[in-house]
Parts: structure tokens; C-alpha cells; sequence
């Protein structure tokens, strides 16, 4: 008896393990060939490039080879072939395990049907009776015949089979069929198949409301803002349509449910492992296709939503607030806010990252917006410990400001040399520092500042809440660098969010 498996790099014995089973290599030509080909064995070690071919006997193959832990004699069963070797690398390992799985719930939805096929059989009254005798025209050997079920002769007919005896002019022809019982059966399977019909329609519309598709959410501006954070579906199909042309049909998702999938992660921060329950896929595979999605959207999207305004345009639609002599000329209010994220592994980089204000690990962004409340900036993530100013400096948004434009901020912006470099101008509010008390003018110029700083707050607030995947820890690796845009995936996901922010309504009152 064979005791050793004759996979290469397999040590299975028999014994060794417990419920491990041998198998012999099939005799039939075609799947004996599939086995040697998956085997992948040379003749020997001298001789590597001839094909290994096996005695009847002598050589076994352990179950560990098979995705299921046993070989299959179904041809259509993808353990019909052994699959799992050392050579296969893992991803292609577990995209041949959900084909199994595929495969088995195909296999049950079928033995499911038969089973429903048969009990609508038997259901099914017998028509034996409502074969009416005619007058005088009875064949003597009908009793004789047996009666077989017409389910069962429809199952059995071959295609093409279907000819129509020859009537010959001499034949007697039957009359029809005119009894009250008959009426009965007749009317009684018209009204079964009206049933079915009705029901196959309700079950149609009830499975495209459920399914996550462009009907199931048109004119249903409630669900939409549920789900994405858009007020509607109006406004989802447009940003679906600019980046639709850049997604890629894979993994048996549309482009509709690929870029829903991204929307639901950023709105209700989903697990990549619920995602991929409900869509039905591997949760590495929504990974990638979240990834994939947020790249294409933080290209197509960003550049054209989240931009500095022209000056012209800033003065022609101010709002009411800001149409005072003191700040007619902002053009931004500035503010940092934090995001959580995992510990990183490295020492340099979790003492970047950590802050004393959070106590955890965060990244740190700048986010400017325009006083008619629509975010025009958003920098790059820097770690947490690092101060306003630096941010400031170094993320490129001194740059877009002209000289005579003027920036509200807070106190903690330091700024101002750099401001004034530009020949612009920062408003931070006043400090009581070395002072009892405000003067009365610089109280109440602080009092009207923080009444206009105030919208920012607004603008991160609703930030937050439209999208929550901004409100948790987000894992360490978001914080991956793509190599094609040179920024993380994080700085993807957090620029995403503003640009969808900015087509929703504004926080700030025009009057």
C-alpha cells in the first residue's frame, strides 16, 4: 500500500494526519491528463522537462489537494481536478475556494427547484378523468393503455421530437372535448396560471426594490441621502456619469454598485467584511475596489469642486454677515481638524502622529473655506504633534492668496508673517494677554469675528456627520502612499469628502 501523497512538497502520509484520504489517479484519459497536468511532477530529477506519467498503480494523491477536502466526480465541480498546491499563490487559492462556493449554491438552488418541481407535480390533480368518452368512437383498448404523467413525458422528450402525426384523408376525426368536467380543469389551470403570473411580478418588483441599482433608488431622494449623504438622485447620477467611464467592470459588480459600494463606506463607515456580504464578494476584493473607486473619484471630482474662487466672484455674491467695512474683503477662514487613526508600528512615525491635545494618534489636515461656505482648500494629512503654523507654511496655501485679501482664523494660527508676506492680511481674535480687560472696539471686533469663524465649525461638523468614516479610527492602512498620485489613500478619502460636501446646500445664509 502507497503510504506517501505524490504531490511535489507534499509530506502527507498515510496515518500522519487524521481524516486525510488518498486517492488513486483516475483511468480515464482526458481527467488522468487534468490530474498529471495539476500535479506538475517531472520524471525525475535529472530528467525535468519530460512529462510525468504514472503506473496504474503506485502513486496516490492526498485529499489536502482538494479545495473541499475530497475529490468530486461531478465534471462541472471544481474539485473534479485537484487545484491547491504549493506553486498556486494565495490570492488565486482563494478565488478558486469561491468558486467552490459558487458552485455548491448553485448546486443546492438547483436541488431546491427540482424539489419545488415535484411538489407542484403532486399538487397537481390527475387529468386521467378529464379524458372524455365521444359517443360510439370509445377504443376498446383504451383501458388497457397505461396512463403515464405528462410532467413526466415533458421531462423525457428529446428536442426535435415533437412531429404531429399524419392525418390521412380517411381518418375519423375526434371531436372535441365538450364536457362540464373538462370546462372545470381547464378553468381551474387558467386560473393557477394567472396566480403564478401575478405572483412572478410581485416577486420582479419586490427584488427591484431590494437590489441596489439605479431603479430601486429613482425618485426616492430620501433613500439616496441615507445611504450617499447626496440630497438627490438627481445630483448621484451626475457625479455617477463623470466617473463612470473610469471604473472597470470586475468581480461581478457594476460600475453603479462599485461606486454605491464607495459611497456607503464613506457615509456609514461599513466594514470592508459587511460590504462584502452584502455584494456578495471577498472582502480583499472590496478593498481593492473601494481603493480603486476613491482614486478615480479623487481625480475626476476633486480638481472641479474643491478650487479657490476667483475674486470677482467672491465680491459679487458675499454674504449679508460678511458686508461689513472689516471683512469685505475675506476671502477664507481657515481651521485644522484631526482624524483618528491606528497606532503605527514604526517609533519615529507614532511620536509624529501622536497628539497631546487628542491623546491618540491622529492626522492633522487644514481646510479653508470661502465666506459663501463651500470648502476651496484642503491640504495633505500631516501627524498630529505637528503645529498649525508648520501646516500652514508648508501645504501650499499661502500661494493662492492676492495682496488686500484678508483670512480669518483662530487664535492658534501664528501666521501672521507669513500672511502678511502676501501682502494679505489675518484676523485672529484679540488677546487679553498683559490686559484686565478688551477694549471696547476690540471686543467688539472679536464678538463679529467669532460670529463669522463660527461657519467653519459648521462646515467640519456637517463634514463629520454626512460622512462618519471621518468620525472612527481609521485603519493603519489608509494611510498607504499610492504610488501614481504620490498622497495616501486617507488624503484620497478626506479631499472625496469635501467635494461631495461642497454639492450639498450651504451652511452659510446668503441674507
Amino acid at each position: 500500500m502507497v503510504d506517501n501523497c505524490c504531490a511535489p512538497g507534499c509530506t502527507n502520509k498515510r496515518g500522519k494526519k487524521k481524516g486525510t484520504s488518498f486517492y488513486r489517479i483516475p483511468k480515464d484519459a482526458e481527467r488522468r491528463a487534468k490530474w498529471i497536468s495539476a500535479i506538475k511532477r517531472a520524471r525525475s530529477t535529472q530528467n525535468k522537462t519530460e512529462r510525468w506519467d504514472p503506473p496504474a498503480v503506485g502513486f496516490r494523491l492526498c485529499s489536502d489537494h482538494f479545495i473541499s477536502g475530497r475529490k468530486s466526480d461531478n465534471p462541472l465541480s471544481p474539485d473534479f481536478v485537484p487545484t491547491i498546491f504549493n506553486y498556486v499563490p494565495s490570492p488565486e487559492k482563494r478565488k478558486r475556494k469561491m468558486r467552490l462556493e459558487v458552485f455548491n449554491r448553485r448546486q443546492k438552488a438547483k436541488l431546491q427547484k427540482m424539489e419545488q418541481t415535484k411538489l407542484s407535480a403532486k399538487a397537481i390533480p390527475p387529468r386521467a378523468s378529464t379524458d372524455c368518452p365521444q359517443d360510439g368512437n370509445k377504443d376498446p383498448t383504451a383501458d388497457q393503455t397505461p396512463t403515464t404523467d405528462p410532467l413526466m413525458e415533458s421531462t423525457h422528450e428529446e428536442p426535435g421530437n415533437d412531429v404531429q402525426p399524419v392525418l390521412h384523408d380517411d381518418d375519423p376525426v375526434t371531436p372535441t372535448c365538450s364536457t362540464e368536467t373538462c370546462g372545470k380543469s381547464v378553468q381551474s389551470l387558467e386560473q393557477e396560471c394567472q396566480a403564478l403570473r401575478t405572483e412572478n411580478m410581485l416577486l420582479k418588483e419586490k427584488m427591484n426594490r431590494t437590489t441596489l441599482n439605479e431603479m430601486s433608488l429613482h425618485n426616492n431622494d430620501k433613500r439616496v441621502n441615507s445611504l450617499t449623504g447626496l440630497s438627490t438622485y438627481s445630483i448621484l447620477m451626475t457625479i455617477f456619469h463623470i466617473v463612470a467611464p473610469f471604473l472597470k467592470l470586475k468581480s461581478g459588480l457594476t460600475c453603479f454598485q462599485q461606486y454605491m459600494l464607495t459611497l456607503m463606506k464613506l457615509r456609514m463607515n461599513l466594514s470592508f467584511e459587511f460590504l462584502a456580504f452584502y455584494f456578495g464578494i471577498d472582502s480583499t476584493t472590496v478593498s481593492k475596489l473601494f481603493k480603486h473607486c476613491i482614486s478615480v473619484m479623487h481625480c475626476r471630482l476633486v480638481p472641479s469642486l474643491v478650487l479657490w474662487p476667483d475674486r470677482e466672484y467672491l465680491r459679487t455674491s458675499l454674504p449679508y454677515a460678511f458686508r461689513n467695512s472689516s471683512f469685505e474683503k475675506t476671502v477664507c477662514i481657515i481651521d485644522c481638524f484631526e482624524i483618528f487613526q491606528e497606532k503605527p508600528s514604526r517609533l519615529l512615525a507614532s511620536a509624529q502622529c501622536y497628539s497631546s491635545y487628542k491623546s491618540h494618534h491622529t492626522m492633522k489636515y487644514l481646510i479653508a473655506i470661502c465666506p459663501q461656505g463651500s470648502i476651496c482648500f484642503i491640504s495633505t494629512g500631516w501627524g498630529g504633534r505637528t503645529s498649525d503654523k508648520f501646516i500652514t507654511e508648508q501645504s501650499n496655501f499661502l500661494s493662492n492668496l492676492l495682496p488686500g485679501d484678508v483670512v480669518l482664523a483662530d487664535r492658534g494660527f501664528l501666521v501672521k508673517e507669513s500672511i502678511q508676506k502676501c501682502q494679505a492680511e489675518l484676523k485672529i481674535p484679540a488677546f487679553t494677554r498683559g490686559k484686565k480687560q478688551l477694549d471696547p472696539v476690540d471686543l467688539e471686533n472679536t464678538r463679529c469675528l467669532a460670529s463669522l469663524r463660527i461657519h467653519i465649525e459648521r462646515v467640519i461638523g456637517v463634514l463629520r456627520q454626512k460622512y462618519t468614516v471621518l468620525q472612527s479610527t481609521v485603519p493603519i492602512s489608509f494611510t498607504d502612499i499610492d504610488r501614481e498620485n504620490d498622497v495616501t489613500y486617507l488624503d484620497k478619502i478626506v479631499s472625496v469628502c469635501c467635494a461631495l460636501t461642497n454639492v450639498s446646500e450651504s451652511v452659510v445664509p446668503f441674507q
